[in-house]
């Protein structure tokens, strides 16, 4: 009988495990052949040296990405503290300053000016019998002669208006001058009163005449203007208060005044200017005051003006920094708080503006100098310097006086080569 080879063969079990480690490969002499021939698949070992390969090549790669990061994301922060002394000032201290100096070695001051009014109502207390004479200033001027002209007191002179006044005073017209210009008149400021009593001599302004030179040759060349307006001139029944009450109310009026024109110059004073209270002078018209009225409510009122020398702030600087400290090579300084000093104008005599040309004044108080930090040049100075090299670098930067650092990332022992990633800041030791 014939054998069928369809009986030797098993059908395979899909719960039977399958050999994973065979290699499945196909005759191509017999294409009919159903069956695949099995051959075992051993896998090969990897070789000690590809081994080692891969983990260098790993280490490799970290250390570009911690260098990357370190380029990435280095930077510096380095804090400045910067020097300073303290000066004190006593009474022998002075400084004197000259009336807007170009001289920039030399201490400058300016002026500035400001005049203003207040008033109030008092109820009146009282009635008197009043007659009063207005009062004011007047400049006289000298076109007639190069030499000083003198002016008696009581001498009469004439306003626009024709109503007579008198000199309060014996002055000397200074003479006149001559400039490319033309002739500069001499000229004197002088007290006057009306000679008739009541509001008839009540002016603002007007030019006045000397009719004792009306035919003679000072005609027309020896003559006054108004410098203030001429008030107080009141006569007849008048409601009044008491002088006690008047002397407070004018007291009250002056402090008043001259502390709103301080508070308007500090806000109009020039940048680069300093203002000091004791290079002020306040000045009021006391004949524009007056303690008497027609009606039952007395009006008050008061005209001042303020006049303040300026100091230059950087002239100022330069003069303290040279006083106080010694070979000093004009390293850029500051004196922080320096306006808060106490400015004493020596002398007895007061402040004329009109006539002064220089200052002479001391200090109270304490300041402290305080140098510069150039925080660019220190930038460049560091950049890609070692971190211990930080003290000898700085040491040759004036304004320096101790100094930190932080670098990141926090492995790196020098300073970024780029200045942009470094930081500079600059602390207050007076704080």
């Amino acid at each position: 009988m014939e054998k069928n080879f369809m009986q030797d063969i098993k059908p395979v079990s899909s719960r039977e495990p399958i050999a994973r480690d065979v290699r499945t490969v196909y005759s191509k002499k017999n294409p009919a052949q159903s069956l695949p021939k099995e051959i075992p698949f051993t896998p090969t070992e990897p070789k000690g040296s590809s081994r080692h390969g891969l983990w260098i090549v790993a280490v490799i790669c970290i250390a570009g990405l911690f260098a990357s990061l370190s380029f990435l994301f280095e930077s510096a922060i380095v804090t400045i503290v910067p020097k300073s002394i303290p000066v004190a000032f006593d009474a022998t201290d002075t400084f004197t300053a000259q009336k807007d100096s170009t001289d920039p070695s030399v201490l400058s001051y300016t002026v500035m000016s400001l005049p203003g009014d207040v008033s109030l109502n008092l109820p009146a207390t009282d009635v008197k019998d009043v007659s009063n004479f207005a009062k004011g200033t007047v400049t006289l001027y000298n076109t007639y002669s190069t030499t000083p002209f003198k002016i008696v007191k009581n001498t009469p002179i004439k306003a626009d208006d024709g109503v007579m006044y008198l000199i309060d005073n014996v002055v000397a017209i200074p003479g006149y001058t001559k400039s490319a210009t033309g002739t500069i008149p001499g000229a004197v400021d002088v007290g006057i009163t009306c000679a008739t009593s009541g509001d008839i001599g009540n002016i603002d302004t007007s030019k006045f005449t000397i009719p004792y030179f009306a035919k003679r040759p000072q005609a027309g060349k020896i003559y006054a203007k108004t410098k203030t307006p001429i008030t107080g001139g009141i006569a007849g029944l008048m409601h009044t208060v008491s002088q006690g009450v008047a002397d407070s109310a004018y007291q009250s009026l002056k402090d008043k005044l001259r502390a709103s024109l301080v508070a308007k110059a500090k806000v109009q004073v020039p940048d680069g200017y300093l203002f000091y209270d004791g290079a002020a002078t306040f000045v009021t018209d006391d004949s524009v005051v007056n303690p008497y009225s027609q009606t039952s409510e007395i009006p008050l009122g008061l005209h001042g003006k303020l006049t303040v020398y300026l100091i230059k702030q950087d002239s100022l600087v330069k003069n303290i920094v040279s006083k106080f400290i010694a070979n000093y090579n004009n390293e850029p300084v500051t004196i922080p708080k320096i306006s808060s000093l106490d400015l004493v104008v020596a002398g007895i005599a007061p402040l004329d503006p009109d006539h002064d040309t220089s200052m002479t004044f001391s200090f109270d108080g304490s300041v402290n100098i305080l140098w510069g930090v150039d925080q660019e040049g220190i930038k460049n100075a560091l950049a890609g310097k070692s971190k211990a090299s930080l003290d000898s670098t700085l040491a040759g930067i004036s304004g320096v006086d101790k100094a930190d650092v932080v670098i990141k990332p926090f492995w790196k022992e020098s300073f970024p080569e780029d200045p942009k990633k470094i930081t500079v800041t600059v602390t207050n030791p007076l704080n």
